[in-house]
């Protein structure tokens, strides 16, 4: 029996998944951050190793039992990841170094080429067709990553600062964060905030996402405001990058945790994108990132990969997105 690893890492955590040969899902591990901008080598081959490892004794293997392992992850060198794996990796093993945008669009369409825009952590809007890669936004959380769990997180944290001082209107963000956090006030959610690690302070702002989407879906203005605001900025990146790579005849789609954190963000995008390009084919996606290279390596070995529908994949399948 032939086995497939795929490791797909960012800013917040490396998912790692095994698959055999007819598609059946077989391991999964979850390890720490691999991204460039906030982690060290060691760190990032540190979790490399402890995710695959973990994930290999879940699927009861050896790491000689995989055929080949599809990666994608924010690190700058290939050479990290593929010393990370060296020791793991067994000398049949194909590694394969992929990059973000590969592993999301095949997850979500199972398609090669077409248009993503991406939101997790971070975010960015890219497009691949016959002449290449093109891309706008990822320039991290200082600069950029507009419509991100960071810039979603961030924006419901000022909410709440303006209507701690008054200034700003009443939100229940404020107390739901407070309960979240255990924070008696918000001056404590800033203390905690200031004395975390820059990569640390990225993720628990990013994890306010899912809050913002449960406040909005509660009637919440301020929060319903915030969704509205991150999907117009994702839907201006990805407008300004169809017209500059002439893509509007490729499929558009999205991937990341952020739209999973309410249907408005995914309508909202839609509707925007769609008063531009009003014949483009928007496609909800139907698998997260890390499945996409389970999907690249069963395809390799022959299987017609839209037709997997597999239970054993559930918990990385997108909730139904509407589409309008």
């Amino acid at each position: 029996m032939r086995y497939i690893a795929s490791l797909d890492g960012g800013g917040t955590k490396l998912s790692c998944l095994i698959a055999d040969e007819r598609g059946k899902l077989a391991g999964r591990a979850t390890a720490g951050s691999t991204n460039s901008q906030f982690d060290t080598v060691d760190e990032i081959r540190s979790a490399i190793r402890s995710g695959l490892t973990r994930a290999l004794e879940s699927a009861g293997i050896a790491a000689s039992d995989l055929s080949a392992i599809y990666t994608a992850m924010p690190v700058l060198q290939a050479e990290i990841v593929e010393r990370a794996l060296d020791t793991l990796a067994g000398g049949n093993t194909a590694v394969h170094i992929s990059d973000e945008f590969t592993l999301s669009l095949f997850g979500a369409i199972q398609e090669r080429y077409g248009s993503l825009a991406l939101a997790g952590t971070g975010s960015f809007a890219g497009v691949r067709n016959q002449d290449g890669f093109s891309a706008v936004g990822g320039w991290g959380a200082m600069i950029g990553d507009e419509g991100s769990g960071t810039y979603i997180g961030q924006q419901a944290l000022a909410a709440c600062s303006l209507m701690a001082d008054g200034r700003g209107p009443s939100t229940v963000l404020l107390e739901r964060i407070l309960r979240l956090w255990n924070a008696p006030r918000l001056l404590d959610v800033m203390i905690m905030l200031y004395a975390a690690k820059l990569n640390a302070q990225r993720k628990l702002v990013a994890s306010l996402c899912p809050l913002v989407g449960q406040c909005a879906a509660e009637g919440d203005q301020v929060a319903a405001r915030i969704l509205e605001d991150a999907a117009g900025q994702l839907a201006d990146q990805m407008v300004h990058l169809i017209g500059k790579t002439s893509a509007q005849d490729l499929p558009l789609t999205v991937s990341g945790g952020v739209w999973k954190s309410s249907p408005l963000l995914f309508r909202s995008f839609g509707r925007r994108v769609k008063e531009r390009y009003p014949d483009i084919a928007l496609i909800p996606p139907k698998f997260d990132p890390v499945v996409g290279g389970i999907l690249l390596g069963l395809e390799a070995l022959g299987m017609d990969v839209r037709q997997l529908a597999d239970a054993s994949y559930d918990d990385f399948a997108f909730p139904i997105l509407p589409l309008d």
